[in-house]
C-alpha cells in the first residue's frame, strides 16, 4: 500500500477540494486569519473533511516546507498506465498534447513542468517506471495544484512510448540543444508530443537516435541554456499559440 502525501499550503489545498482529491485530514494554524484562509475554512465544512486547528508550534515538524498555516494528509496521486490512457486520449481528443520526460529527478522541476501543462491543456506527461521524480508533497506544492489538473502516466521503459506514439501517427519533438531547427520552424498544431531530457545529461543517446524530429529554443549565446522547466513552457506556449 502506498503512503499518503502532505500537501502544503492553502491554494495547493483548494485545489486539491475543488479537484475532488480524496482529503483523509486537513491541520489548520490557530491563529491564521484571511479571505483566502476563509475560504479554505468554507470548503472543508461543504465537504465535511475531518480538521484540527493546531497552535503554531504544532507546525514545528513542517518549518522547512512553505506551509502557510495549513497542511493536508491526501491519498497518492493515481498513476495511470500509458497505453490505457494513450487509448482514451485518442477516443476523445482529435489534437492530443503529451509531454514526455526522460530522466527529470528533481522533484521542483517536475512539479513545475506538471504545472505548466496543466496551464496548457497537456493531455498526459509520460515518465518512466525508474529514472523520475518521485511524486512527493515537494511536487504536489510546486505544481500549485496542477497534479490534480493533468493526468500523469507510466511506462517501463520510453522506447516503448516512443513506437506506441509513432504507430498512432503522433509526431514527436525532441528538445535538445544540439539541434539544428528551432522550435518555431515546426508546425506544432497536430497531434504532437514533447520530449524533454534532465538538465545533467539531456536526453538519452537511445531515445535520441528513434526520434526523427529535434528542436531547440533561440539563445543569444551558444552557452546559455533554459531550465528544463522554462524550457518546456516555451515549447508548450508556443504549441497553444498555434493552435489558436
Amino acid at each position: 500500500m502506498k503512503e499518503s502525501i502532505n500537501i502544503y499550503g492553502i491554494r495547493s489545498i483548494i485545489e486539491a477540494i475543488n479537484n475532488q482529491i480524496s482529503i483523509d485530514k486537513v491541520w489548520l494554524l490557530k491563529s491564521q486569519k484571511s479571505t483566502l484562509f476563509n475560504h479554505l475554512f468554507s470548503l472543508i465544512s461543504t465537504n465535511k473533511i475531518s480538521y484540527s486547528f493546531i497552535p503554531k508550534e504544532g507546525f514545528e515538524k513542517f518549518s522547512n516546507k512553505n506551509f502557510q498555516g495549513a497542511v493536508a494528509r491526501i491519498s497518492p496521486i493515481k498513476i495511470i498506465d500509458f497505453e490505457k490512457k494513450l487509448e482514451l486520449i485518442l477516443e476523445n481528443n482529435k489534437n492530443p498534447l503529451i509531454v514526455l520526460l526522460d530522466g527529470i529527478t528533481d522533484t521542483r522541476n517536475f512539479g513545475a513542468i506538471i504545472r505548466t501543462a496543466a496551464a496548457t491543456n497537456a493531455d498526459t506527461i509520460v515518465i518512466s517506471t525508474n529514472n523520475s521524480a518521485p511524486i512527493n508533497d515537494d511536487v504536489v506544492k510546486t505544481s500549485a495544484g496542477g497534479v490534480f489538473k493533468t493526468t500523469i502516466s507510466k511506462v517501463d521503459n520510453l522506447k516503448d512510448a516512443v513506437y506506441l506514439l509513432k504507430a498512432n501517427n503522433i509526431d514527436i519533438i525532441a528538445l535538445t540543444e544540439k539541434a539544428e531547427n528551432l522550435i518555431y520552424e515546426y508546425k506544432l498544431n497536430k497531434p504532437i508530443c514533447v520530449l524533454l531530457g534532465s538538465e545533467n545529461t539531456g536526453i538519452s543517446k537511445g531515445l535520441l537516435k528513434i526520434i526523427d524530429k529535434k528542436a531547440k529554443i533561440p539563445m543569444n549565446n551558444d552557452n546559455d541554456s533554459l531550465n528544463v522547466s522554462v524550457a518546456c513552457g516555451v515549447v508548450l506556449y508556443e504549441i497553444n499559440r498555434q493552435r489558436q
